[in-house]
């Protein structure tokens, strides 16, 4: 390997980079900056990372690599990356020794490791550059490259507050859907999904049923047993709904009190009888060995059709028709 001593401009470097990363933001600029800083130093390899564990850094992530062959997740050990995260530069001019690139390619054999640090001086990830030739990186450049390390770092904090605040925008999301005691979807997300499954059968793209159910005789248990015990029957009975239908075709809601709802994608009605049918018969195995005895359930079948004006003409059919069940002696279906 022939000795190469790197030639720079320090205003045109900043400038290249400023221009490069200014409107990227996020993992955008973490992989744009890793891209721009391959091209200016001339590199084989450069990859950006972030430390997973911390007082002592073990294993680091990889977030960004000019090379796919680079694993994402890297044992510090065996690697020159190690002493960066002692929060120093380090460089090594030729035969760096390193343990996980055994599949790619190429010899390297000069390393630039420039530390991320947080406002703490912590080390919290690295830049790492190789080369294939032996060169050695003139001090000057240190203060650019830590410039952008810097940069990295508040990407890196941004990044991380946006996947937190998307995360409690997906509990939020979740818990205003969610039914809390049964954990099965509420009448605000049933009142959703009925108006989009009712715009798709309207221009007949899709069919669907619902099952109205309403458990028989809840009033008694409550009174005989309390509104505690009456919770349990109402979160046992929602874990018979899910494990008698099929996710990705049924939706499963509680609808208030003990009343249920079902929606089942491009199902016949015919077939949502059957399935009501083994719902009940598993509602009454769930519950005859318990104090609760024979717990029954009357339920209005109905289909999705688009000469009604709206979905809640569909539902007060449906809900309609579980009345007729239970003044027809209630562990009924009405279709």
């Amino acid at each position: 390997m022939s000795n190469n001593n790197f030639q720079f401009d320090p205003y045109k470097i900043l400038k290249s980079l400023v221009e490069i990363t200014s409107l990227k933001i996020g993992k955008g600029f973490i992989e744009a900056t890793a891209l721009e800083i391959k091209k200016i130093f001339k590199a084989d390899l450069v990859y950006i990372t972030k430390a997973i564990n911390q007082n002592p850094t073990t294993k680091i992530k990889v977030l960004y690599s000019t090379d796919k062959k680079v694993p994402r997740i890297i044992d510090l050990e065996g690697i020159p990356g190690k002493f960066v995260f002692e929060n120093k530069i380090v460089k090594i001019t030729q035969n760096v020794q390193y343990s996980f690139l055994e599949k790619i390619e190429k010899k390297f054999e000069s390393f630039y490791g420039i530390p991320i640090v947080n406002s703490e001086r912590q080390c919290i990830g690295h830049i790492a550059i190789y080369s294939s030739l032996i060169r050695d990186i003139p001090d000057e450049l240190n203060e650019i490259v830590s410039i952008f390390a810097k940069k990295i770092e508040i990407e890196l904090q941004r990044h991380e507050l946006e996947q937190e605040n998307q995360k409690i925008r997906r509990k939020l999301e979740e818990l205003s859907i969610t039914d809390t005691l049964t954990s099965l979807n509420n009448r605000r997300y049933f009142q959703k999904i009925c108006s989009d499954i009712f715009s798709q059968v309207k221009r007949d793209t899709l069919n669907a049923t619902l099952a109205y159910i309403d458990i028989d005789n809840f009033k008694s248990i409550n009174d005989k047993y309390g509104h505690k015990d009456g919770d349990v029957v109402l979160r046992k009975f929602a874990q018979v709904l899910q494990k008698e239908s099929r996710k990705g075709s049924d939706y499963i809601f509680r609808i208030g009190g003990e009343e249920f709802c079902i929606i089942s994608l491009n199902t016949p009605i015919n077939y949502s009888y059957e399935h009501i049918a083994r719902i009940m018969e598993a509602t009454t195995n769930k519950f005859k060995t318990t104090k609760f005895g024979e717990i029954t359930l009357s339920v209005g079948l109905v289909e999705f059709d688009k000469s009604y004006n709206n979905y809640s003409e569909i539902v007060n059919i449906a809900d309609k028709k579980m009345y007729r069940a239970k003044k027809a002696g209630k562990n009924t279906i009405v279709k």
